[in-house]
């Protein structure tokens, strides 16, 4: 299996020395949606998110022939969340599929795993599409990238500053270029950008910046509205979101129900599967200030959301913005 790297591609993009099938693997998403963009500006592109995308409907668009055989792209985001929705005949009926899949018909297929898996349908598909891995810089690439960056902006920054801003966007190419350009903008009208600076503009990782918003969503704080616009602005799918509001709601009312037989907090933690203390207060915060009936409503709420998400086809980031406020206003 030849794998082909995505940042040298993007440097040498030529599309039609691709295979019709692509797979896209690795743990780096900006690289990942620079050559998604390159290919819907020179494709006519229809994109699907796999965790919302049926069997049937996506073997329809690979079966669709062009009247005037134009060359036409179909992504999947999130691909490996449609494949772990198959069947065992459906797995075998879609590789069928696949191998009648020529041009002018492309199929990307964008998975989030770090290393492909070795059993099908990735299997039989590694033997049919180029595949291209987009992984994340060297710590020391990294660091060079974003001291470059600022050079060419004519910006002076020191050592020390570039190192403490460098640690706060965790080797992470999506979020550096969000928060680079929020920082160049804040900066705009001065040669050097300080500590201050990047105190004032930088907005934490993800995987800090959610348990954020989860207790500032339930404790009704109205500061988890521009948390939640952060979270989506730096790369976050409402859906990644959501499934984590409902995460945290059924550890609650399982943690509670534990206790309400006589046991121990922390072996109610160990049971519900919660060790990290900032999820521990967040479920003992969840319980002051919302009752059993609060809880049960919210993941009706989220219910619903998806429905008129997934089955209605609304605005995945309009209708969870709308499902917040809602709820912070309550």
């Amino acid at each position: 299996m030849n794998e082909i790297k995505i940042q040298q591609l993007l440097k040498e993009y030529n599309l039609s020395n691709l295979k019709p099938l692509i797979l896209i693997y690795g743990n780096e998403e900006l690289t990942k949606s620079l050559f998604l963009e390159k290919v819907k500006s020179t494709t006519a592109s229809t994109v699907f998110w796999g965790d919302s995308l049926d069997f049937k409907t996506l073997l329809n668009e690979l079966g669709t022939k062009s009247l005037f055989q134009t060359e036409k792209t179909i992504i999947v985001k999130n691909f490996d969340e449609f494949v772990s929705n198959l069947k065992k005949d459906e797995i075998k009926l879609f590789l069928e599929t696949l191998k009648k899949v020529n041009l002018p018909t492309r199929f990307i297929m964008v998975c989030s795993f770090e290393k492909i898996p070795s059993t099908e349908p990735y299997k039989t598909i590694t033997t049919l599409a180029d595949i291209l891995v987009s992984t994340k810089l060297t710590p020391s690439a990294f660091y060079t990238s974003i001291k470059n960056k600022l050079s060419r902006e004519s910006k002076k920054i020191s050592e020390e500053d570039l190192k403490y801003l460098v640690s706060l966007l965790n080797n992470d190419l999506t979020l550096a270029k969000n928060e680079i350009e929020k920082l160049l903008l804040y900066t705009a009208d001065k040669d050097t950008i300080t500590k201050e600076d990047i105190d004032a503009v930088i907005t934490p990782k993800f995987e800090d910046n959610v348990f954020v918003f989860l207790t500032q969503f339930f404790k009704k704080d109205k500061t988890a509205l521009k948390t939640l616009l952060n979270l989506i602005e730096n790369g976050s799918h409402p859906f990644e979101i959501q499934s984590l509001i409902l995460y945290q709601l059924e550890k609650t009312l399982y943690f509670k129900s534990l206790i309400e037989k006589g046991i121990d907090q922390e072996e109610a933690f160990k049971t519900v599967g919660i060790t990290a203390p900032i999820q521990k207060s967040n479920i003992l915060n969840i319980l002051k200030v919302l009752k059993e009936e609060d809880l049960e409503k919210l993941i009706k709420g989220l219910y619903t959301l998806e429905i008129q998400q997934k089955v209605f086809f609304q605005d995945p980031i309009e209708k969870l913005t709308e499902f917040v406020v809602k709820n912070l206003v309550k």
